[in-house]
């Protein structure tokens, strides 16, 4: 079963950021929970000490007064000594009660309670005097001294109070370690949610623009299937259906293209040979001003014959979806060939190619390697300037044929390093050779180069044009 997360990209967006703070809200409630508790306990803490110290003081205060007014009640048998006796017998009693009611220590329970004791003895001490007739003075006995069981509860109190603040830095560092492994294990999960969400938000649109730049660069085979929310997949029917259009309107331009250069050939054919019979006087003898229209007739028919052969040496190419026989190609003898033949145009412009050609092998169609060393190397010669110098370089690295065709030119500028391939387009240079082009000689190298399962690209060059292509050797076409 396929779990649907969202129906869009905002959705999905939502979703995410809901996702991502979820471990993050987690993370802050805990926070506030841990760190509340702790500072309720450690409020709690100082409340105690302070009471702790104030009972503390006040057991010790009245316990020596209780035994100083013992020792003059038993030397003046006053009845209001005895009176203040218990008065501050009662403030003791509650002093202790409040220590009592603290969360307090085994030792200093031990001493309230032996204090509470001997106070007590003391009292029966107090009210076996009162019950002996006459005023004989009586001498407090030694061992119903407080002074001895008091004098160390201040400093177990303090001990108390040390213990339990070191309690509480115990817990503060519990809290410390709690909170850091949290954020350790949170922060992590809520990076790798929003990664996760990243993706699944980038993805359909990374491949919604790939197919974007397929549909620019003139792909039209590739159907358009693009997954992802509803709105990216509606996006993408858009787009498949508006590569289906342009591959009819491409379709029709490619039949419309052969059908118009098939329909000038014919005619065009009649021209040149007419305009031959008049340049050979076969119907007369022609004047000089005859005999010059007759040469700009020649010339413009040579020129569009050229143009309509390309027309129709790039429907050709275009309506090629593989190579039909394949053979072994000795690529250094075809740009030999290639270059002899280029020789004659080359020579009035005084240009000189230098050749730097190893012996290459490679499987593919003959003609069709030839065109495209043919069209790189005219491409040169048409955008070199006079007694300029061509370079060609063809060798084998990494198991790859590469040919390279550099001339002197002005060179291509970086915003028509794409737009040279495509059919019909002219560079902003001025070519140097006096006859004009079709723009179709790249683009119809650039298709050849694609059925033999190579590439064309334009390198960086600080002077003139660099056009490399990049061709699979024959023996690897073999294990193949």
């Amino acid at each position: 079963m396929k779990i649907r997360l969202s129906s869009s990209i905002r959705q999905l967006t939502l979703l995410g950021f809901f996702v991502v703070v979820i471990p993050l809200m987690i993370a802050l409630v805990s926070t506030v929970f841990q760190v509340d508790r702790l500072a309720v306990q450690m409020q709690k803490a100082v409340r105690n000490s302070a009471q702790a110290v104030e009972a503390s003081r006040l057991i010790t205060t009245q316990a020596l007064s209780m035994e100083r007014s013992a020792e003059q009640y038993g030397v003046l048998r006053d009845p209001l000594l005895l009176e203040r006796y218990q008065t501050q017998q009662k403030q003791l009693t509650e002093a202790i009660a409040r220590l009592s009611a603290l969360p307090i220590q085994t030792d200093l329970s031990n001493q309230i309670k032996k204090l509470s004791q001997r106070e007590e003895a003391l009292f029966g001490q107090l009210k076996k005097w009162d019950v002996i007739p006459g005023n004989d003075s009586q001498k407090l006995d030694p061992i119903f001294k407080l002074v001895e069981i008091v004098r160390p509860i201040p400093k177990t109190v303090t001990e108390w109070i040390i213990n339990n603040s070191e309690t509480m830095d115990l817990q503060i560092e519990r809290v410390q370690r709690m909170l850091l492994w949290q954020a350790i294990a949170l922060t992590p999960l809520a990076l790798i949610l929003a990664a996760i969400f990243s993706i699944l938000i980038t993805r359909p649109l990374r491949n919604l623009g790939k197919a974007i730049h397929r549909l620019g660069a003139g792909e039209l085979t590739t159907a358009v299937s693009v997954s992802g929310p509803e709105d990216i997949k509606e996006l993408g029917k858009q787009l498949e259906w508006m590569r289906q259009r342009l591959s009819e309107l491409d379709q029709q331009k490619l039949f419309f293209l052969q059908h118009v250069s098939h329909e000038l050939k014919t005619p065009l054919t009649a021209i040149r040979e007419g305009t031959g019979l008049l340049r050979d006087e076969v119907v007369g003898p022609l004047n000089e001003e005859q005999d010059d229209v007759v040469k700009i007739l020649q010339e413009s028919t040579l020129l569009l014959q050229t143009q309509v052969e390309g027309l129709l040496n790039f429907n050709l190419a275009m309506a090629l979806d593989r190579l039909s026989k394949l053979q072994p190609v000795n690529l250094a003898e075809i740009a030999n060939e290639v270059v002899k033949k280029h020789q004659l145009a080359m020579r009035p412009r005084h240009i000189y190619v230098k050749k730097e050609i190893f012996p290459v092998d490679i499987l593919g169609e003959p003609e069709q390697l030839w065109t495209v060393i043919d069209n790189l190397l005219s491409n040169a010669i048409k955008y070199s300037p006079d007694a300029a110098e061509i370079k060609i370089k063809l060798y084998v690295e990494n198991k790859m044929a590469y040919l390279d065709v550099i001339d002197q030119g002005a060179g291509i500028h970086a915003e028509s390093r794409q737009q040279i391939f495509e059919p019909f387009f002219q560079g902003k240079q001025l070519a140097k050779s006096p006859v004009k082009g079709t723009g179709l000689g790249l683009a119809i190298a650039q298709r050849y180069v694609h059925l033999h399962k190579g590439n064309i690209q334009v390198i960086e060059s600080s002077q003139g044009a660099h056009l490399r292509v990049c061709l699979p050797l024959a023996l690897t076409g073999e294990e193949k």
